[in-house]
């Protein structure tokens, strides 16, 4: 298979001169702090999307980064970290809030229900119900930290979004490649570049910034004009070279939000 760039043809082998690296679920520690879990709980909600865009890749005939063998893994590993977290958010809320145990219990459904759908071979209806899950069951995440929240965690949570946006972005672009039906995909788009902006201007604010986060929130901002013009360039992008912008933007807000834990720890006080 093979797409346009810019009014070019380009085949899946243009990009074998980049570095392939596929995308890790990391293990949960329960005996982590809690701004470290936290932080889990956030990663939870973006590498869920990690997950679907692997799974479109497949609906792609994609080979790039191996996506059926990182689906394949990161299947088991996620379904394990998702049991974990719940768990361990459970002891954590305790009697404070039942609400918030139901958020978790919900989100723990939504992820069985697409596991079913991802463990078998990709198609456009379930490509468009596992998306709709994994919206619900990112607000159902936030929802159950909620309690839990201090104001430097809330920013942590925000560097999630940030990470989530591009993913977000190139799924739905991926999506129409493979021409499942979007209506509202100008307004939705128009919706996540505005957002991104919008949490990047509060993360350049806070106090848990230093120099280097800066160059990287700077660097960040830099990077997402890609996904600016393919949103309005006519040409269209080359599925692999989208995969890897995606996960070329997850590595640069990771690194931020390791800055901001290692401060969070420290106990900076951030203004309200």
């Amino acid at each position: 298979m093979s797409y346009f760039l810019r009014g070019k043809l380009l085949s899946i082998p243009f990009l074998l001169i980049t570095m392939l690296q596929a995308f890790e679920i990391d293990a949960f520690n329960p005996k982590a702090s809690l701004t470290e879990n936290f932080s889990t709980n956030c990663l939870q909600m973006t590498q869920s999307q990690q997950i679907l865009k692997a799974y479109i890749m497949i609906g792609l005939n994609s080979n790039f980064q191996d996506p059926q063998g990182n689906l394949t893994r990161a299947i088991v590993a996620y379904d394990k970290r998702a049991h974990e977290m719940r768990d361990y958010f459970y002891a954590k809320l305790g009697e404070r809030d039942s609400s918030a145990k139901t958020a978790f219990d919900d989100a723990l459904h939504l992820w069985k229900e697409s596991k079913k759908m991802l463990e078998q071979p990709p198609t456009q209806e379930n490509a468009l119900k596992i998306r709709e899950n994994f919206q619900t069951m990112i607000v159902k995440l936030l929802e159950g930290t909620q309690p839990l929240a201090t104001p430097d965690l809330e920013l942590i949570s925000l560097t999630g979004k940030l990470c989530r946006k591009p993913v977000e972005i190139t799924i739905d672009y991926l999506m129409r490649i493979w021409e499942v039906p979007l209506p509202n995909y100008d307004q939705r788009i128009s919706s996540i570049i505005k957002n991104y902006y919008t949490n990047l201007s509060i993360l350049a604010a806070n106090e848990l910034n230093n120099e280097e986060s800066l160059a990287l929130l700077e660097k960040a901002k830099r990077q997402f004009l890609f996904f600016k013009m393919m949103y309005n360039s006519k040409s269209k992008f080359i599925p692999n070279l989208l995969s890897k912008k995606a996960d070329d933007n997850f590595k640069i807000i990771r690194q931020i939000k390791m800055i901001y834990k290692k401060e969070a720890e420290k106990g900076i006080a951030v203004k309200p």
